[in-house]
């Protein structure tokens, strides 16, 4: 299980996020080595997600009851954005960007670009030598009103059940969160980023920009009882890690002299 940067930035109308980066921690370990593709079987059924909406055809809750002190047409804008863009991630990488308004997409090309993966920062973007078996997702809807502006976002739970090219077949999950921040009274917009994984191989993120089974069995199939569990609730939740589970330039360089 391992995170990239979250993005939470105000801005002047759409301007782009900036990342917070985590501090050096002399204890850390040396950094991460590439995982073999374990060899178990893991299907959907086998994680109680079967059951969830189709990706392609999602079943999202009903954004939340707008606070009072945004205007309805904003708000109105604002949750057609936020569901539009998460969707796309999601589920879509090409699509990423299409029916938003202008400088939303100019934003997330800024701040994507800025990351150590941009691809992945962007959308879920999986191992093209995967067979996809199924996917399906449910979403969480967050509404806060902090130090006067309102923080709106949608957080995606996406599973993948993939089969590789020797046959195994695993399962992918995937926490997304986009949003927008909005001061009541001004024309200021900022945006809300972050993905996790959950089942993939640590070093393919960085190394390929994208997302392929791997790890230890019994870490995967822990990790995604977690996962499972958030996506069956109503509540975004974000699981805590330790700073050297972030995907950063030191990650990426470890991954880099592991794979030499």
């Amino acid at each position: 299980m391992r995170r990239p940067i979250l993005l939470l930035v105000l801005a002047t109308f759409w301007l782009a996020s900036c990342s917070w980066l985590p501090g050096e921690d002399d204890d850390a370990p040396a950094g991460p080595t590439a995982q073999p593709t374990p060899t178990e079987r893991m299907t959907l059924a086998d994680l109680g997600l079967a059951g969830w909406p189709v990706a392609d055809e999602p079943e999202l809750p009903d954004a939340p009851t707008r606070p009072a002190s945004i205007p309805a047409a904003e708000y109105d804008r604002m949750v057609e954005a936020v569901e539009t863009w998460a969707v796309q991630a999601a589920t879509d990488p090409d699509a990423v960007g299409e029916g938003l308004p202008k400088d939303l997409v100019e934003a997330i090309d800024d701040a994507v670009g800025a990351q150590t993966v941009p691809a992945l920062a962007r959308a879920t973007v999986l191992d093209p030598d995967l067979d996809v078996n199924a996917a399906r997702m449910t979403g969480a809807w967050r509404v806060a009103e902090e130090d006067g502006a309102v923080n709106l976002s949608l957080q995606t739970r996406t599973a993948y059940e993939v089969r590789a090219p020797g046959g195994q077949t695993r399962v992918i999950g995937v926490l997304r969160t986009q949003g927008v921040v909005a001061v009541p009274g001004t024309e200021q917009w900022g945006t809300i980023m972050g993905w996790q994984e959950f089942g993939a191989a640590d070093c393919a993120i960085v190394l390929d920009e994208f997302l392929t089974p791997g790890g230890d069995p019994d870490d995967q199939e822990s990790d995604l009882t977690v996962f499972a569990e958030i996506g069956k609730g109503s509540e975004a939740v974000t699981p805590k890690l330790p700073e050297n589970e972030y995907v950063d330039e030191d990650f990426a360089q470890a991954c880099r002299s592991g794979r030499v």
